[in-house]
């Protein structure tokens, strides 16, 4: 139980190992256990799938990085103060 405490309480956010205690030692605990175990790790298959390779990939990290960059451009002083003109703050 204290090996898969930490696994449990860090993905079921809000669960502290003395609930764990409680829920699993009583009758039937066992068949809990069994399923929260199968839904964490269908969660971490599913986090591990939406990260794919991005984390070992740094060229696609950066590119990623930069296209991000791109799209949020910066205003020009001239072009901040028209807009704030036309919300009409000036």
């Amino acid at each position: 139980m204290s090996k898969v405490a930490p696994a449990l309480c860090s993905s079921f956010k809000g669960v502290l190992p003395s609930d764990l205690l409680m829920k699993y030692t009583v009758k039937g605990g066992h068949d809990k256990l069994e399923y929260d175990l199968a839904v964490l790790n269908k969660i971490h298959e599913q986090v591990k799938e939406a990260q794919g390779d991005s984390r070992k990939d740094g060229a696609a990290m950066e590119a990623r990085r930069k296209q991000r960059r791109q799209a949020r451009q910066e205003l020009s002083d001239n072009e901040a103060i028209e807009l704030l003109k036309q919300g009409g703050f000036m």
